[in-house]
């Protein structure tokens, strides 16, 4: 793995994380120097004083700016958990309106939940020109719970918090690990004007330690992945770890001819298993990462699941990502729902997983944590849908229950930040512009 320049503005670095996939040695990532940070950490938990019904404190460390708490009165407060004392130096809080309205607030920082002691760390006025995170900093004060008190704005008495996160400082010796992902890169294009190049350049630039293709690489046989994928993204094969798609599967005609998906198999090598078990995991950081294939064996009961289940009880990992091709979710006008994805669901759920990875919709689609049935969950996966990678895009089709973000039409690719016990993400367009964002959000 390369020395990454300090100064650059999106590279990311791995001191000490592994990148060990089943069976395979990888090179170990190379140190680098202390630095000392005050950064947003996700917290574990969030209470409050008085809440509204359906906007409880849960909403404001749920990653999705669209949801809230709301507490009425003034004095109405909201407490994070960070789960252990730290080094509080700061919060960054999220305000519902705030572009239209400013809110006065206090801030305080103690080691108990009951506030029994405590230190008043900060106190003013938001900005009232945001709806998105302000950043309010302080001097360096230890403690575990921060506390957000709301006094007044000028419209009612309500406090409503779309998103808070408590930052902490110290030195930290290894950044967090990035992947980048997508998928459906297959193309009759060529040359640099193409999306296939323009994805993979902007992929490229994000310097990630480690690659996740969702599937349909080249639509053909070996001599297609020479002439598409090798080009493109195929500059950042020794990252990559793949899962296979349909169309690895298909022939030139685009029906199923028997052939294994073997130009997959013979581009990829090893890294991508075998025509009898194309399944694998490895460990990036706090993280253990699932690739599956959604093609075949794909029954509770069978292999491929057993498997999964195994692998599963086997890690001790604190965060839980999989990934494959057809996703159980989606509301892509070209293929949509695949129910027959809930063994894999069911697997990671009972395993308490935090991120679903799929392609084929050729669109993004970002989802609310789930469950395997479809229910709304805290406790569930958040799935995302990244078919952006080169192949013709599609429109959206009726939206399915759960869906946040839908984005037809636009090349791009998903950057996740896998952070010791939590996760961020960017949907990245092809010019660079960040169409999607959240986090972090804490892994279960």
């Amino acid at each position: 793995m390369k020395i990454r320049a300090a100064a650059a503005m999106l590279a990311v670095a791995a001191a000490g994380v592994t990148l060990t996939p089943t069976a395979q040695s990888v090179e170990a990532p190379t140190a680098r120097s202390v630095e000392q940070t005050c950064s947003a950490q996700a917290p574990v938990g969030a209470t409050a004083n008085t809440s509204e019904g359906v906007n409880p404190p849960a909403q404001a460390i749920d990653g999705n700016l669209g949801t809230r708490w709301s507490g009425q009165g003034f004095g109405a407060y909201l407490t994070l958990d960070l789960g252990s004392v730290r080094e509080l130096c700061g919060a960054r809080i999220a305000w519902h309106q705030g572009d239209t309205r400013w809110n006065d607030f206090t801030l305080y920082v103690s080691d108990t939940p009951a506030f029994t002691t405590y230190k008043k760390v900060w106190e003013g006025r938001s900005s009232g020109t945001t709806a998105g995170l302000g950043d309010y900093s302080f001097a360096a004060v230890s403690g575990r719970y921060l506390r957000i008190s709301f006094w007044q704005n000028p419209v009612n008495d309500w406090a409503s918090i779309t998103e808070a996160l408590p930052k902490v400082t110290g030195p930290k010796t290894n950044e967090a690990p990035v992947i980048v992902a997508a998928g459906d890169f297959a193309t009759t294009c060529t040359g640099t004007t193409c999306p296939i190049s323009k994805t993979s350049v902007r992929a490229q630039a994000l310097d990630p330690d480690a690659v996740l293709t969702l599937g349909d690489h080249a639509n053909g046989p070996y001599e297609k992945f020479l002439q598409y994928y090798e080009p493109t993204w195929g500059r950042l094969k020794a990252r990559t770890r793949p899962a296979p798609g349909n169309h690895e599967y298909l022939g030139e005609t685009g029906e199923y001819e028997g052939n294994d998906a073997a130009g997959y198999f013979k581009y990829f090598g090893s890294v991508a298993g075998t025509p009898q078990r194309s399944w694998y995991s490895f460990d990036l950081g706090s993280w253990h990462i699932v690739s599956l294939n959604s093609e075949v064996d794909r029954k509770a009961g069978g292999q491929q699941v057993s498997w999964l289940r195994q692998d599963l009880a086997a890690t001790n990992k604190k965060c839980v990502l999989s990934f494959w091709h057809r996703p159980k979710y989606s509301s892509g006008s070209g293929h949509g729902d695949f129910p027959n994805m809930k063994p894999f669901w069911d697997e990671l759920q009972t395993a308490k997983a935090d991120v679903v990875l799929n392609g084929h919709d050729h669109n993004y689609e970002r989802f609310a944590p789930q469950t395997s049935t479809g229910a709304a969950s805290s406790n569930g996966i958040r799935q995302f849908v990244v078919g952006t990678g080169g192949s013709k895009l599609r429109e959206m089709g009726s939206t399915r229950p759960n869906s946040e973000v839908r984005i037809p039409n636009q090349y791009g690719v998903l950057k996740m930040t896998l952070d010791d016990g939590s996760y961020s993400w960017q949907f990245i367009a092809e010019n660079g512009t960040v169409l999607d964002s959240g986090g972090p959000v804490a892994c279960h």
